[in-house]
C-alpha cells in the first residue's frame, strides 16, 4: 500500500468535467490519473511525541499495563496510526501526588479520580460498566485507596463519558439519597434527549461507521479510536444529574474544593473543572485529546461554533495559567505550567486560524470545496504535537464553517436545478459512456492509486442501480484501499465500514444505541412525548384531526397532542377540546416509546383508563412511524 499517497478530492471536479463533456467514443485520458499528494493526513518523517523535551512534561506514572490499541505495523494501516497508538497503553498518571490520578487507556475516555477526605470524585465514568469496573479495580489495587465514590462529574453527554457509573459501585439509591452527587451542565439532559430521542437512529448508525464498531479491532478494522485505544462497549448505566452548572459553580465535596465552569468545546454542554488546592485543571474536551480537534464531527452533529470553542479555550486557559498540572478527558496527563499553557494557547489559535481564514476566503467568493485547498495551518501550529490530524482535520472542518455561516448553497443556481437523486446518477453514467466504461475508468484509477476518483465515479453506477454487485465491489475495493492509507481515524473507519457495507460483509451488531432504554428512562415524560413529534408520518397524518390528552397519575403531570396538517403539536397540558384523555402511569409511556408494549395493551389490562372516544387513541397511534429500518451510508 502506497502510504505516501492520498487522492485529492479537489481534482475530481476537473476530471469529471473532462469526461462528462468528451464525445462518447473518445478514450479516457489516463494522464489525468496523477493526483497531487495532499499535505494533510500523510506520514511525516518524525514520529509524534519522539522529542524527549515533550516527554519531560508527561505527568508522573504510578503504573503501566497493556495496550488495547493495535500497535503492530501492517500493510493495511498507515504507520502514523500505529505510532500514535503506542502512546495509548493503560497508564495511571499521578499529576498530583496521592491526590489526583488519570486512568488513561482502559477505554476511549481517560477517567480522572480525585481523592478526598472520605470519598472519590470521578470525572467521566466512561462508556460502559465493565470498563469502569476494571478502572476502579486497577486503581484500588495499585494505590490501596479504598474510599467510596461520593461525586461523579459528566464533562458532557457523549457516549464515552457518562454511562459507566454502576461499574464504580454507584447505585440509583446512592444518587437518590444524596450519598453520591452527580454534576453536569445545566443543559446536559436537553442535549442528551436530542441525541437519544430526536436523531438517535441515524446517530447510532453513523457513529458505528465512524468508530468501526462493525469491523472489530484488528489490522483491517479499528486500530485505535483517535482519542483513546478503543471504545469499551457493553452494558451501560446512567443516572440523571443532581447538581447542574450554569456559568460557574464553586463547590466542595469530600473536602475537595472545585470550580466547575462552562467551557464550550466538543459539545455545547461541556464543563471543565479547576481544583484550586491541587493547582490542577481538567480540560475535558474543550481540548480534545492530543490531536487536531473535531471542530465538526463526520459522524454528524449540529454546527459547532468555532468562535464559541476558542473562547471556551480562553476560559480554560485562564485556569491553566494558575495550574501546574493538567488532565483532560482523552489521552495523557501533563505537568509544567509553561508547557501546558503553550499547548492550550496553540490549540486555541489553531481554531481561530481555521475560522478566520475560512471567513476571509468566503468573503472573496470561495466555495465550500475550494476552502479545502486554500486553508492549511501555518507551520508553527501544524508541527505542534497536539495538532496532528489523527481525529479532526482542517479539510473537513472548513466545509462546516461554510455551512455554519452560509448553509449548503454556493450561490450557483445550478445547485437548485440538479436532477433528482437517482436520475442524476443515471445521467452521469450515460454521459460517461455507460456502466462498463465507468467501471473500466474506475479500475484504471485504482491501479493508479487514485482511489478518490474511483470512489466518485462508481458512486454514480451504484446509485443508478444499487443491486449492481460488480459496481459495488469496485467501489468497495477503492474505498477500502483509500481507507488503509489514512492516518485520521474517521477517514479510515468510514471508508472501511462503507466498503464492508458495499460488499456485503458488514456485521451490524454491537453499536452504541443512542436511544438505549437505560438513557430514555431518565428523561421526563414531557421530553419523551414532545420528541415523538419527529416520528409522525406526515403523509398519513396530512388529513388527521385528533387531540389527545395524557394524565400521568404517578407524577402529577398533564400533556397533550393535537394532530393537524401532518404535524403533531405538543402541549404541556391536556387540550381543552381533547377527543380522548388517557390516565395512566409513566411506565406505560416508557413502554410505548421503547416498543415494549402498546397503548391498547395498557387499556385492555386496566393499567390505563379512558375518558372520551377510545377509537381516537388508536387513530392517534396509527399516525406514528416506528418501523425499524436498515440505514446504508455508502451504497446509496
Amino acid at each position: 500500500m502506497a502510504f505516501e499517497k492520498r487522492s485529492r478530492m479537489s481534482c475530481l471536479l476537473v476530471t469529471c468535467a473532462v469526461v462528462f463533456f468528451a464525445p462518447a467514443a473518445q478514450a479516457f485520458d489516463e494522464t489525468l490519473l496523477t493526483p497531487e499528494v495532499a499535505s494533510r493526513n500523510v506520514p511525516k518523517e518524525v514520529e509524534p511525541y519522539a522529542d524527549p523535551a515533550i516527554l519531560e512534561n508527561l505527568a508522573p506514572v504510578r503504573a503501566t499495563f497493556d495496550n488495547l490499541a493495535i500497535t503492530e505495523p501492517a500493510d493495511t494501516i498507515n504507520p502514523r496510526m500505529t505510532s500514535f497508538a503506542q502512546q495509548m497503553a493503560k497508564t495511571i498518571y499521578e499529576p498530583v501526588e496521592g491526590r489526583a490520578f488519570l486512568m488513561a487507556g482502559w477505554q476511549l475516555t481517560s477517567t480522572l479520580i480525585v481523592v478526598g477526605e472520605d470519598g472519590l470524585i470521578v470525572v467521566d465514568p466512561g462508556e460502559s460498566d465493565a470498563a469502569s469496573q476494571r478502572i476502579i479495580e486497577d486503581f484500588r489495587a495499585t494505590t490501596d485507596i479504598d474510599l467510596p465514590v461520593t461525586a461523579i462529574i459528566y464533562s458532557h453527554r457523549h457516549p464515552d463519558h457518562s454511562f459507566g457509573s454502576a461499574g464504580l459501585g454507584v447505585t440509583q439509591e446512592d444518587v437518590d439519597s444524596g450519598r453520591v452527587r452527580v454534576f453536569a451542565h445545566h443543559q446536559f439532559m436537553e442535549y442528551l434527549a436530542n441525541d437519544a430521542s430526536v436523531v438517535g437512529e441515524i446517530l447510532t448508525e453513523r457513529t458505528a461507521y465512524g468508530g468501526a464498531t462493525y469491523l472489530g479491532q484488528n489490522a483491517e478494522g479499528l486500530v485505535h479510536a483517535g482519542l483513546g485505544p478503543t471504545f469499551a462497549g457493553g452494558e451501560i448505566s446512567f443516572y440523571a444529574p443532581t447538581d447542574t452548572v450554569e456559568d460557574e459553580l464553586e463547590v466542595e465535596v469530600s473536602g475537595v474544593r472545585m470550580v466547575l465552569f462552562e467551557a464550550y468545546g466538543d459539545a455545547e454542554d461541556e464543563i471543565d473543572i479547576y481544583f484550586p488546592d491541587l493547582r490542577l485543571v481538567h480540560g475535558s474536551e474543550t481540548i480534545q485529546g492530543e490531536t487536531f480537534p473535531n471542530l465538526y464531527t463526520l459522524r454528524g452533529t449540529k454546527y459547532r461554533d468555532l468562535v464559541k470553542w476558542y473562547k471556551g479555550v480562553d476560559r480554560l486557559l485562564s485556569y491553566a495559567e494558575q495550574s501546574d498540572a493538567y488532565t483532560h478527558s482523552h489521552m495523557r496527563s501533563w505537568v509544567g505550567n509553561e508547557f501546558i499553557t503553550e499547548r492550550i494557547r496553540n490549540y486555541r489559535d489553531a481554531i481561530q486560524y481555521v475560522h478566520d481564514q475560512s471567513i476571509r476566503h468566503m468573503n472573496k467568493g470561495a466555495t465550500r470545496e475550494e476552502l479545502v485547498d486554500l486553508i492549511q495551518l501555518p507551520e508553527s501550529l501544524a508541527n505542534d504535537p497536539w495538532l496532528q490530524e489523527f481525529y479532526g482535520s482542517v479539510a473537513h472542518v472548513v466545509r462546516n464553517v461554510y455551512n455554519g455561516y452560509l448553509g449548503w448553497y454556493s450561490g450557483d443556481a445550478t445547485e437548485l436545478a440538479v436532477p433528482a437523486f437517482d436520475r442524476r446518477a443515471k445521467l452521469y453514467v450515460s454521459a460517461m459512456g455507460g456502466r462498463d466504461a465507468v467501471l473500466d475508468i474506475a479500475r484504471q484509477a485504482i491501479e493508479a492509486e487514485d482511489y478518490g476518483w474511483a470512489m466518485e465515479i462508481t458512486t454514480h453506477v451504484v446509485r443508478a442501480d444499487p443491486s449492481d454487485v460488480e459496481a459495488r465491489q469496485v467501489k468497495a475495493d477503492a474505498m477500502r484501499a483509500w481507507g488503509y492509507d489514512q492516518s485520521n481515524i474517521y477517514y479510515r473507519n468510514f471508508a472501511l465500514s462503507g466498503a464492508a457495507e458495499l460488499d456485503g460483509s458488514l456485521d451490524r451488531s454491537g453499536a452504541f444505541n443512542f436511544a438505549n432504554p437505560v438513557i430514555i428512562q431518565q428523561f421526563s415524560i414531557g421530553t419523551i412525548l414532545e420528541n415523538l413529534r419527529v416520528k409522525i408520518d406526515g403523509e398519513k397524518a396530512a388529513e388527521g384531526d385528533v387531540s389527545i390528552g395524557f394524565v400521568i397519575n404517578d407524577r402529577d403531570e398533564e400533556h397533550g397532542f393535537t394532530i393537524r396538517n401532518g404535524v403533531a403539536v405538543f402541549d404541556d397540558e391536556v387540550p381543552e377540546d381533547a377527543d380522548v384523555t388517557l390516565t395512566l402511569p409513566s411506565t406505560v409511556i416508557y413502554d410505548f416509546v421503547l416498543g415494549r408494549a402498546t397503548l391498547r395493551d395498557a387499556i385492555e389490562d386496566g393499567t390505563a383508563t379512558v375518558e372520551g372516544d377510545a377509537d381516537a387513541i388508536f387513530t392517534f397511534a396509527s399516525y406514528f412511524d416506528f418501523a425499524p429500518v436498515t440505514i446504508n451510508l455508502a451504497g446509496r
